[in-house]
């Protein structure tokens, strides 16, 4: 006789279901045994639609977990220079520095301040394919 099941896929919401994955009282690829066992995909999602929307949040936790690791690869250079105490803005100052020049080349005289908005500015279009929404406004009514 094999263990009793920790936790019951047939009464628990997909929630629940990611929470105890999580935990490690069960795990993802129990989840996916019980999913085959009472007849495959469709069948399953037919008749416990909170596994399919377990799966559903697991590969989105896995993806933004993926998500996470890339930012902080990219950041991981700079980490040493931060725990020196050294001011992010004397960590940038060689790019800041560049794009003054690149912009001063075009007759535009920009302090670094100036540089970082309008970079940020360029990029606002970026977070709004991310996220679905629309940025928010960086300019203070009067």
């Amino acid at each position: 006789m094999g263990k009793p099941a920790l936790l019951d896929f047939t009464s628990a919401t997909a929630n629940e279901i990611v929470e105890a994955i999580d935990a490690g009282i069960t795990t993802a690829q129990n989840l996916h045994a019980f999913r085959s066992r009472m007849g495959g995909a469709t069948k399953s999602d037919k008749l416990y639609p909170e596994t399919r929307k377990a799966l559903n949040i697991l590969k989105r936790l896995k993806s933004q977990n993926r998500g996470a690791k890339n930012i902080k690869k990219i950041l991981s250079p700079y980490n040493a220079e931060l725990a020196k105490q050294r001011d992010v803005l004397d960590i940038i100052q060689p790019v800041l520095t560049a794009w003054r020049l690149f912009y001063a080349k075009q007759g535009i005289g920009l302090m670094n301040d100036q540089v970082l908005i309008l970079k940020m500015i360029e990029v606002a279009g970026e977070l709004e394919k991310l996220t679905g929404e629309p940025g928010p406004d960086m300019v203070t009514p009067d």
